[in-house]
């Protein structure tokens, strides 16, 4: 059974949700008026007008503790229980290869809590690290997190009886410091889906075929599914940013209930330091050549100065969210992703890859 605090919040972003999507621009994107990608196959409405609703975009403001919105709601309204909560229950996460644990606390607040491991692709600190950079961005699309320690007795004792199987991995596994063991904490998202394109999941060969194709330049949008297509376009280039080796490897795309608002959730293998990407997130760019106006502008505004004041306010237990040489690669990263974004506006004209808001 839910306590009160957390259903209150619950019911907070369901709200928010529906209140974006009323409020939201429309827009009327050029390519969407071309002819149908597929001859012989009818739109599915065509005597429709076209009119797409777009996710909510926080203004970029400046640089402090309360960074923007998730679904409408203060991160910092979302975040404070979770910096103070005591531990009333947790249970173990299936479907992945490190350690995540659900944690309910005593004041009815829930997170996703990843803990300091022995797993190498799981860095705890780098998903606080993703969430500051997604708000610089303008972006609300990574739940919010924090670090935080706790004592390994602790975690074990209130493990649910589904979840005991799992105690002797946890001690074995956690890496301790004096029976404490420090990670990080996202809140919960209630309900989660796995999104769908044309039919297919996102992140199927078949779904990455479809978007890929989509975000050709010369290639029309369905009007169905261009608000999912113009939030894949910004997801990629926030995983370009950030290096993230583990968005398409197999259940990391997430969206709401009904399909509508990518979630970027388990940023944690991200910042790898190759100043040009590894070559698995480089190869998702460059199947990209359609964008957000507004994402274009706030990297280019992006500053060195602006992400090492955004990583330093309230690092939590961490000594740094990342190290000198994670950002100066992360901004190497994001001249590479102007450079290409650039040259496509050389050949293309800017119209025709500034398409989105």
């Amino acid at each position: 059974m839910r306590l009160g605090s957390c259903v209150a919040v619950e019911l907070a972003v369901g709200v928010s949700l529906a209140a974006g999507l009323a409020l939201a621009g429309t827009a009327g994107v050029r390519e969407l008026r071309g002819r149908w990608a597929h001859a012989g196959r009818a739109p599915a409405a065509p005597a429709e007008r076209v009119e797409i609703r777009w996710p909510e975009r926080p203004s970029l403001g400046p640089v402090r503790r309360a960074l923007g919105l998730f679904r409408g709601v203060a991160d910092d309204q979302l975040l404070a229980p979770l910096r103070t909560g005591e531990i009333d229950r947790v249970a173990f996460n299936l479907g992945g290869s490190s350690i995540s644990l659900r944690i309910d606390f005593d004041n009815g607040a829930r997170a996703a809590f990843k803990p300091r491991q022995t797993n190498w692709q799981t860095v705890p600190r780098r998903e606080v690290a993703a969430y500051r950079i997604n708000r610089l961005l303008g972006l609300s699309t990574v739940a919010p997190a924090i670090g935080r320690m706790f004592r390994v007795d602790d975690i074990l004792s209130h493990l649910e009886p589904d979840s005991a199987y799992i105690a002797p991995r946890l001690r074995a596994e956690m890496i301790q410091n004096d029976g404490w063991v420090v990670g990080e904490l996202s809140w919960w998202i209630p309900r989660i889906a796995k999104p769908r394109i044309d039919g297919y999941p996102v992140d199927s060969v078949d779904g990455v075929v479809t978007w890929h194709r989509y975000l050709t330049i010369g290639e029309p949008v369905p009007y169905r599914e261009a608000r999912l297509v113009a939030q894949i376009s910004d997801m990629v280039v926030f995983d370009f940013l950030i290096n993230n080796l583990d968005r398409w490897s197999g259940g990391n795309v997430r969206s709401s209930p009904d399909g509508s608002f990518l979630y970027y959730m388990d940023n944690t293998l991200s910042f790898g330091r190759q100043p040009a990407g590894a070559e698995k997130v480089r190869s998702y760019l460059m199947k990209v050549q359609k964008f957000s106006r507004s994402l274009v502008a706030a990297l280019r505004a992006l500053d060195e100065e602006a992400v090492r004041a955004a990583l330093a306010d309230d690092p939590g237990p961490f000594h740094e969210l990342l190290d000198d040489s994670e950002v100066a690669a992360l901004m190497a990263r994001r001249d590479y992703a102007l450079r290409y974004i650039d040259d496509l506006i050389a050949r293309h004209g800017a119209d025709n890859v500034l398409v989105f808001p």
